[in-house]
């Protein structure tokens, strides 16, 4: 398998897309069940035995309730974004990154200002295990929905590898994050496509012969 090239695993990706659906259906129903809670009456008195009847005690305010059904809708969405991305991925099974004349070439499926970095604007380049990496794709996602779902995605990010890419991009920088179950081959294809990354970025150092 050429170590210069990344292809879109169609078994990682269509793991990942039942994840975040999973994610979605989580989020939009919670919603519901909110707006449910907000319409339904609640009973002004209450009859307690022998026939006494008593004003029901006010409910206790919920400081968080004016955010929680936004933040779910928008985790809902985000982890609908995710669900096509992944389902583009699985149902092209592409090229996802490639290392050409000394620049990454990423799928359009990344999202990125320019699917074209240069490998000298490469500043950061770090391969370990996905737990370590700076914050990624699922635990945003997952963390909008809820605590025990943010706890699963972290779990299993223990599980994997990855490579974070941090690179110029203007007067700006820009981030990637490339975990191995996305792609053929897993964390040693990963592996070994970092290592030529690795290698492009010492070939271009000031000072390199």
């Amino acid at each position: 398998m050429n170590p210069s090239i990344l292809h879109f695993s169609r078994t990682g990706n269509a793991m990942k897309m039942l994840l975040f659906l999973g994610f979605a259906v989580l989020a939009f129903g919670l919603t519901y069940l909110l707006l449910e809670e907000r319409q339904a009456v609640a009973p002004l008195t209450q009859t307690l035995p022998g026939g006494l009847v008593l004003p029901m005690p006010a409910p206790r305010p919920d400081p968080f309730a004016p955010v929680k059904i936004p933040l779910l809708l928008a985790a809902g969405g985000i982890s609908l974004f995710y669900v096509w991305r992944h389902g583009v991925r699985l149902m092209t099974r592409q090229v996802a990154v490639t290392i050409a004349a000394g620049q990454l070439h990423f799928h359009p499926s990344y999202n990125m200002p320019s699917p074209i970095v240069p490998i000298t604007n490469v500043t950061e380049a770090i391969f370990d295990r996905a737990d370590r990496l700076p914050e990624g794709e699922w635990e945003t996602a997952a963390s909008a929905v809820s605590w025990s779902a943010n706890r699963s995605a972290r779990s299993g990010a223990i599980l994997r590898h990855g490579l974070y890419l941090r690179y110029r991009s203007g007067a700006s920088t820009g981030e990637v994050r490339l975990i191995d179950n996305d792609f053929d081959g897993g964390a040693e294809q990963l592996r070994r496509f970092a290592a030529q990354i690795e290698m492009w970025r010492r070939s271009r150092a000031p000072g390199h012969r």
